[in-house]
């Protein structure tokens, strides 16, 4: 299949849209006047990185060497989010208002480089500065990382022959009931350092994501197909849709009702009555945009070059949203809606990400020229 036949657009719009829900999940907690837990933010939560996963999984091809996955992640995930983050870590004083942007180049900012390095090594983006943190979201990036090293598994995983589908199929069940057997066990010793530390290597490590992977390369096997794409698409839209929405609306109910604490701070771990409606949500939110037309034209073209971007407005967003807040000296939260301020910080991340795909490009050309023309992949078209 040539890359231009597999830049769907209805999976290109949902990169974009998940990409727009993690900033609102992100910018909720940068905004203390807003309600700790909306509607809005409930589906934003259904509809973020778990769905990056489930994308990744429906375009795994068990027959791509191991080497170009490899070189994949290398060149278009873990390079870009490196040279960012030390740009970042460089800018840090004008960003968080401890400086002037001219002041940055005066000198290198040795400590905050050496603490860049210091999460890219530990994959552990939670300590950078205790006043102002930019690099909270990069765990996706080192989970997807991990993934990527799983990638021989997988393959063998699957493999298109009867054992290796039944080792699929008993996996992802197998993952179903161990992934509520472990929100029962949070529920049961919520106070539990060993219990909470374990559960930390199991979501943020890549053992759910790979699950998410395998049920969205099931998956693909159906919504692939154009003979059943053809005969359900709109029976099958129409309940994916239904599902995101309902799953989304109890998930915002029971957490209203249950995962809010008396101070408004959000448990966001998810215990057995959420887990299957997030889980439900999230899966409808991946299979409606599977369903979706290919759109070309004009729309077609917006879709695929905003998606294009996507990885850097992920990596970049919350440095934007930060400093539109620190340089305007006033509350610009007062001034619009929540997701008004989520549409502004997506549109400025996504005129800086512009400015990087060109930069990546240049490289790409300068360094690694092709010996033949052909068109080259993004990383929106595996994960973002």
């Amino acid at each position: 299949m040539s890359a231009k036949a597999e830049r769907v657009t209805g999976i290109e719009l949902g990169r974009i849209y998940c990409c727009f829900c993690v900033i609102l999940i992100h910018l909720k907690f940068f905004v203390p006047a807003y309600p700790a837990v909306s509607f809005a933010w409930s589906l934003a939560k259904c509809a973020s990185t778990p769905v990056f996963f489930l994308i990744a999984g429906f375009f795994f091809a068990e027959d791509k060497p191991f080497a170009q996955y490899m070189k994949r992640i290398m060149g278009r995930v873990m390079v870009p989010l490196v040279v960012v983050a030390l740009i970042i870590a460089q800018l840090t004083p004008w960003l968080s208002s401890q400086g002037t942007f001219a002041d940055c180049f005066n000198r290198l900012n040795v400590e905050n480089l050496l603490l860049v390095g210091r999460i890219i090594i530990t994959t552990w983006p939670y300590d950078y500065l205790p006043d102002y943190n930019p690099f909270l979201s990069l765990w996706f990036s080192f989970a997807l990382f991990l993934c990527y090293l799983c990638v021989p598994f997988l393959k063998i995983i699957c493999a298109n022959n009867s054992e290796a589908k039944r080792l699929k199929g008993y996996l992802i069940g197998l993952g179903s009931v161990f992934f509520i057997f472990r929100v029962t066990i949070l529920c049961a010793f919520p106070d539990s350092f060993t219990a909470q530390r374990l559960d930390w290597w199991i979501e943020e490590k890549p053992f759910y994501w790979l699950w998410l992977m395998l049920i969205g390369h099931e998956l693909a096997l159906y919504l692939k197909d154009p003979k059943f794409i053809q005969k359900w698409r709109p029976l099958l839209g129409s309940l994916s849709l239904l599902a995101y929405v309902l799953g989304g609306l109890i998930l915002y109910i029971f957490t209203k009702l249950y995962n809010v604490d008396h101070q408004g701070l959000v448990d966001q771990r998810y215990f057995v009555r959420e887990f299957v409606f997030y889980f439900i949500a999230q899966s409808g939110a991946f299979i409606f945009f599977c369903c979706l037309p290919t759109w070309r034209g004009f729309l077609g073209r917006l879709i695929l070059f905003v998606a294009d971007k996507t990885f850097y407005v992920y990596i970049i967003h919350e440095a934007v949203y930060i400093k539109l807040l620190a340089v305007t000296g006033v509350d610009l939260t007062e001034l619009g809606p929540y997701l008004g301020y989520g549409v502004l910080t997506f549109a400025i991340s996504l005129v800086v990400a512009v400015v990087f795909k060109k930069i990546e490009k240049t490289i790409a050309l300068t360094f690694f020229k092709p010996k033949t023309k052909v068109k080259t992949l993004s990383v929106a078209q595996s994960f973002f």
